[in-house]
Order: C-alpha cells, then structure tokens, then sequence
C-alpha cells in the first residue's frame, strides 16, 4: 500500500522493465468500491448486448444490408474496448490498486486510442451511409455497396493502427521513475505522460494533436452529414416521409452523441484540471471509453425496429422451447 498522496522518487529507470501502479480515483479512495456495482453492470451489458446484437445480424438474412454490416463493425469496436479496460477497472475499484507492468500498460493504452479512433471512423462511415439513404436514395444501392464497406472500413483500420501505434510508441520512449504511481483506473495517455521523468513537445499535446488532427475533422464531416439530411428531410412534403427520414437516423445521433460528449467532457476536466476534483477527471475519462459499449447495444436494439423485432422473434423462440422442455 502506498500512502496518500504518493511521492515518486526520482531515479530513473533506464531498460523500461518497470511497472505502474494505478491508484484509481484520487480523493474518494474509501469510497470507490461503492462504483463496482454500476460498472460490473456496465461491463456485463457491453459483452452479452454487443455480442447479442452482432450474432442476430450475423444469423438474420433480412439485416444483410450495408447499415447493419456498419453497425455490427461498430459494436465489435465496442467489445474490444470493453474487455480492453472494464476488467481492469473492477479490480481496482474492488482492491483499491493494482500494479500492471509497463508492456501491457502500453498495450491497454494502444488499444483504448485504436477503439476510439476507429469508432469515430466508422461513425464518419455511418454518417455518409444515412447521408446517401436520406438524400440520395436512388444512387444509394449503386453506391454504399458491401466493398465499399469493406473499403472504409480498411481505411479506419489503417488510420486507427498508425495513430495508436505511433502515440503509444512515443509515449513508451520516454524515461519513467523508480516509482510510477498512475491516479487513474487505466492507463489513458495523459496520466501516464504526466508522471513522466523525461517530456518533449509531441508527448505533451499528444492528445490535442489527436483531436485536431482526428477528432474535429471528423466531429465536422459528421456534421455536414446531418445538416444535408435535416434540410432534405426538412423539404420533404409527406409528414409520413419526415418522419421516416427522422426515424433512420435517430439511432446514430444517440450513438454518436454517446462516443462524442463524453469525450469533450474528458477533455474539458483536462483543460481545467486544476478547478475540478481530480476524480471527476478520472471517472469522466473512464465513462468515455465505458459508455459507448454500454449504450451502443441498447440504443440499436430499442431504437431500430428491424433489429428489435428479430431479437424478440428468438426471444419468444426460446421461451417456447424453454417452456415445451420443460
């Protein structure tokens, strides 16, 4: 046990055969267990929900469509994500700390940046394919074909890889103490870069170079997107075709809005750590990676109808031959 707060000392390590202590939240240590509950919720819906939804699109010919080959891209991001970093987080908010070594450390953080990166891919990807389905209908089997899924899909991977390989590679070169006491519940790259003995320009705003060069190019292709699909629907004269455009795209502005407000939320307690409780920071940037595979699930099964409809089919399947074995 360490006490708090922690003093690192100021050797250095010099073969990065180290490991770092994550203390989890800084401030509410006695208390943090309280949270095991809530996210041990969070982390069984994002397995059986993602898993769930992506097995009904895999088995349901009806749901071999464009859209949902996206959606299910989508989800398998999410449970990536969610066996990346929920599991670890239990065992703190459970034990109160845990020491990781440095390779899987860097590894989790390669990971948490190839998710997030690739679901704001796929959610470009997903804004275009309701941009092509609400405005250009007619060209809309012509164009969002499945290689042009598969494509854009490449193109996220590609794009995800090469960010989170690089960040993590510079942020694994710096030199780290004797002692690497982390005052998060993973190892997200500002927490790690901060107890670093050793800095440089790019470490430093490596995040802001992420989102400038990632998050707001995406942030303003998506928005595009929906402001082409909101002055057509808006033109449309039937109220039944309004409704319609609206319904179709309901479910990605939850999805989106759910990856997004998390995220500039974390970044904000970033900007202004120094005027907000550093837990806050910690439980916002762990509900941004948390919340994403968590809703995404319940949001496409509730909201989109086709989806709904085939997971109450089997449900009610299963509840006969439950009830007929019995």
């Amino acid at each position: 046990m360490f006490p708090w707060p922690v003093n690192i000392t100021a050797n250095h390590t010099s073969n990065q055969d180290f490991e770092f202590l994550l203390l989890g939240l800084p401030g509410i240590h006695d208390i943090q267990r309280l949270l095991f509950v809530p996210f041990f919720f969070m982390f069984l819906v994002s397995l059986l929900g993602n898993v769930t939804v992506i097995l009904v699109i895999a088995i349901e010919q009806s749901l071999w469509e464009p859209m949902y080959y996206i959606i299910s891209i989508l989800l398998l991001t999410d449970v990536i994500a969610a066996v990346t970093l929920l599991p670890q987080l239990l065992v703190i908010l459970w034990l109160g700390e845990y020491s990781v070594y440095c390779t899987l450390c860097f590894a989790q953080m390669f990971f948490i940046c190839f998710t997030g990166i690739m679901e704001s891919s796929v959610l470009v990807l997903m804004s275009y394919d309701r941009y092509m389905a609400v405005c250009n209908p007619l060209r809309y089997a012509a164009i969002v074909t499945n290689t042009f899924i598969v494509k854009g899909s490449l193109v996220g991977i590609v794009r995800s890889f090469c960010v989170a390989l690089s960040t993590t590679t510079f942020v694994s070169l710096l030199s780290y103490c004797t002692v690497n006491a982390v005052y998060n519940v993973y190892c997200e790259h500002t927490s790690v870069i901060n107890i670093a003995c050793s800095h440089t320009y790019f470490t430093d705003n490596i995040v802001y170079f992420i989102i400038y060069l990632i998050g707001i190019p995406d942030i303003t292709l998506i928005g595009l997107s929906y402001y082409m699909i909101l002055r057509a629907a808006l033109r449309l004269k039937s109220a039944k075709a309004l409704r319609k455009a609206f319904s179709t795209c309901s479910s990605h502005v939850f999805v989106m809005l759910a990856f997004y407000l998390p995220g500039v939320l974390s970044t904000l307690t970033s900007i202004f750590e120094n005027k907000i409780p550093a837990y806050v920071r910690v439980l916002l940037s762990a509900l941004y990676v948390a919340s994403p595979p968590f809703l995404n699930p319940l949001i496409y099964g509730i909201k989109t109808k086709q989806i709904r409809q085939v997971i109450l089919k089997h449900l009610r399947k299963a509840s006969r031959l439950w009830g007929y074995n019995k």
